[in-house]
């Protein structure tokens, strides 16, 4: 079995943190032949480099964007075509090749599909090469059932060809410490993690912000390259924003554990992990009520309508004020959390595979 992991790049993004947790569990714990390729952008991320790894070119890594992503395309065409008897995990829909049978495709979300405005050069491709993908590949996985619903309705997918398998946390870094909410010197900080893109609803965010950072003396962090922002920030309303371009895991949990609160008011989310990790810290979570979050958040979340500002901000003054509430989103946040881990959405793919796998044989 081949696992195309090609699209962690030297950044990790969502994708490819997804593809880094999993290949790092199959690595230590799957006894079954199979091999990983990685771009050399990934090298650094696998502590050792033995004989199930295998190294491509880094230009297919998403690290150089569009083009990264179209070469990764055509490379995982030439990957299924020199190895036709051979099973296949494209670990998501941009690796997908047209018309091979003896693959699994991983499909995160179908955002491009639904948001052609913000995603003009994917937006063919979801709508007319993806669905040919996955009619033709042995079985689809996807990450929630939100997005199962939407492969079926719009691809019309048969829904037994599709498994969901929730994504993981790192708990052995994303977890309580007993120096939470310690760090009294620094200001009262609201948390966004994510990419800055206007899915993610940023500009919303940052009008809710200033509606009650004045009264609450509060300042906003936000991970993430702030020349993605397509919209001018008021000064008063600047000096209170932090923008954190790189951060490392052990910072961001570090950034959960002291945060009054993580707020996630995004349009669209295929899954959502900022929230189960801020949650794992012992940080109550803001959530916008669409698409995935509620499947993913539960009941521990304070949810907000993401296109009423004032449900937004009233999202945030609630959290930051109300002592009661904030030990009750803890408690609940915490006990969700421990509900999703990587460990287990692994042995899922395994389950899967071997499912599979001792499918193929038996016709074979």
């Amino acid at each position: 079995m081949i696992i195309n992991a090609t699209n962690i790049g030297a950044k990790i993004s969502g994708i490819g943190r997804y593809s880094l947790s999993l290949s790092g569990y199959l690595l230590e714990n799957w006894d079954y032949p199979f091999q990983i390729y990685i771009n050399r952008q990934a090298a650094s991320h696998f502590p050792e480099l033995n004989q199930k790894i295998k190294l491509v070119s880094r230009y297919i890594s998403p690290d150089y964007r569009f083009k990264g992503h179209l070469l990764r395309l055509l490379w995982t065409h030439k990957l299924c075509l020199l190895n036709q008897k051979t099973t296949v995990f494209n670990t998501s829909p941009l690796e997908g090749a047209l018309y091979y049978k003896r693959q699994i495709i991983m499909v995160h979300d179908l955002i491009p599909l639904f948001y052609p405005r913000f995603h003009k050069k994917q937006y063919p491709y979801f709508k007319s090469v993806l669905p040919k993908i996955l009619k033709t590949c042995i079985r689809i996985l996807t990450v929630s059932n939100h997005t199962k619903e939407r492969i079926i309705e719009f691809y019309r997918i048969p829904q037994e060809k599709i498994s969901v398998i929730h994504n993981g946390i790192n708990a052995s870094v994303f977890q309580e410490d007993y120096g939470h909410g310690s760090n009294t010197g620094d200001p009262a900080y609201i948390l966004f993690v994510g990419r800055l893109s206007p899915l993610k609803n940023i500009e919303g965010l940052i009008r809710a912000f200033e509606l009650v950072a004045h009264q609450h003396n509060l300042r906003l962090k936000l991970t993430g390259d702030q020349r993605e922002l397509d919209f001018e920030i008021g000064e008063k309303t600047r000096e209170r924003i932090d923008f954190l371009e790189t951060v490392s895991d052990r910072q961001l949990a570090k950034l959960y554990r002291n945060a009054l609160a993580l707020i996630l008011p995004s349009f669209h989310e295929g899954f959502g992990l900022p929230p189960l990790e801020a949650m794992a810290c012992g940080c109550p979570v803001v959530v916008s009520r669409v698409t995935s979050l509620p499947e993913v958040c539960g009941d521990a979340a304070f949810y907000v309508d993401p296109g009423d500002i004032e449900s937004i901000a009233e999202g945030i003054r609630k959290v930051a004020t109300d002592e009661a509430l904030r030990k009750s989103l803890i408690q609940k946040g915490l006990k969700r959390a421990r509900r999703f881990t990587w460990e287990k959405s692994a042995r899922e793919h395994i389950r899967i595979f071997e499912e599979v796998l001792g499918g193929q044989q038996g016709r074979s």
